[in-house]
């Protein structure tokens, strides 16, 4: 049996087991202090994916939410930050180990994306990929036992991004998982604080719109950033075609807000992904 063992532990979270339930279990403890109930299904959340010191205790606020949930699994969607390439990589059998425990992968969702082209497993992308591992324990913490599909996407294209997420769902749906979408990504990188806010603003109004062609313009434009822009457009679709309609924001802070300096920041949001009841 395969085990993707942790790769940055000790680094982006703690490594020892206490340590980081303790960790998670703060950031979570603030985050439903201050958790405003939202109308509606739920079907997933975005989360950042920094150090936990850094985005811990935005992503927090959306990990919450999944307290009262009745999911059966997660399909975490990340993007790649070591290379480019065309469609998906996904873990298809096995299990995701963090220091939290192992984390089973749903085999049979897995074979259902690889029968698409757009779908593959590449190990020198997933072993080292932090910005889906980070997503792990907190799932782990919040909903102990339950199932995992980690797709990691290479391509900001829109196009693919969103016949990746058609395909995403079809499986779901196919298979007939009740599993909630976990779309991972920063916003803006290294501006000065103020500079990041207004950025991170107009991507969040974006992001509101649930409109991938307005993440698109943002991005393109130059008034916003967000490093998982991939996993966005995919993991929206994804949640659309499973039934969600739209977007609120839960938190957003950024590294000046947290553990940085205000010198160069990077964004954070944490948003839920919602349809009718």
């Amino acid at each position: 049996m395969y085990i993707r063992r942790p790769a940055v532990a000790g680094s982006f979270y703690p490594a020892d087991p206490e340590k980081l339930k303790k960790m998670i279990c703060g950031y979570i403890s603030q985050a439903e202090k201050d958790q405003e109930p939202v109308k509606g299904k739920l079907y997933g959340i975005i989360s950042p994916h920094a150090g936990y010191i850094y985005s811990g205790p935005v992503a927090a606020y959306g990990f919450s939410y999944l307290k009262y949930s009745n999911f059966d699994g997660f399909v975490v969607i990340a993007p790649s930050h070591r290379a480019r390439f065309n469609g998906a990589s996904v873990l298809s059998e096995g299990v995701y180990s963090t220091p939290l425990g192992e984390m089973e992968i749903d085999s049979e969702v897995g074979v259902e994306l690889k029968k698409s082209s757009l779908f593959t497993y590449i190990k020198e992308i997933d072993e080292p990929e932090h910005s889906l591992e980070v997503q792990i324990p907190f799932i782990q913490f919040m909903k102990p036992g339950l199932k995992l599909v980690p797709v990691i996407i290479g391509s900001t294209d829109i196009s693919l991004c969103r016949k990746t997420g058609e395909v995403i769902a079809e499986a779901v749906k196919s298979l007939n998982r009740n599993y909630a979408i976990v779309i991972s990504t920063d916003l803006s990188h290294y501006y000065p604080y103020k500079k990041a806010v207004q950025m991170d603003s107009d991507f969040i109004s974006a992001l509101k719109s649930f409109d991938e062609n307005r993440i698109v313009e943002t991005v393109k434009s130059g008034k916003g950033e967000a490093c998982g822009e991939g996993a966005l457009l995919a993991g929206i679709t994804a949640a659309r075609k499973l039934g969600a309609s739209k977007i609120e924001i839960a938190k957003y802070a950024n590294s000046g807000d947290t553990a940085g300096s205000k010198d160069e920041v990077v964004g954070y949001v944490s948003a839920v992904i919602l349809g009718e009841e």
